[in-house]
């Protein structure tokens, strides 16, 4: 986004929370930026919503059936699938899981 004559990140200038699969919400800091704000999403903006899943992290699973296995961020898919190396069974395993259900440990 372009503001304060530079290329900023949406993370830099509002929190973003996505409370229902089609709804997202943005609280910029400056209302000043609000404009910048709509015209960026407006031209189909990409938002990451995982920005700290970034590949190398280690992570650790919070949910589901491999609740507390963890392992290393290998590759993303799209901007919400995560591949996650992990070691089970004594087996080196990759699995393709949601960001949501993955926490950071680094």
């Amino acid at each position: 986004m372009d503001v304060y004559d530079s290329k900023m990140p949406i993370n830099q200038l509002a929190t973003t929370a996505i409370q229902q699969p089609r709804t997202l919400v943005v609280r910029p800091f400056d209302r000043a930026n609000v404009a910048a704000i709509e015209k960026a999403l407006a031209g189909k903006a990409q938002l990451d919503r995982y920005p700290s899943l970034a590949v190398g992290r280690r992570c650790r699973i919070k949910a589901g059936a491999f609740r507390g296995l963890e392992g290393i961020v290998v590759r993303r898919n799209k901007l919400t699938r995560i591949v996650l190396q992990v070691s089970i069974l004594g087996q080196g395993a990759a699995m393709e899981i949601d960001g949501d259900l993955l926490e950071v440990l680094d």
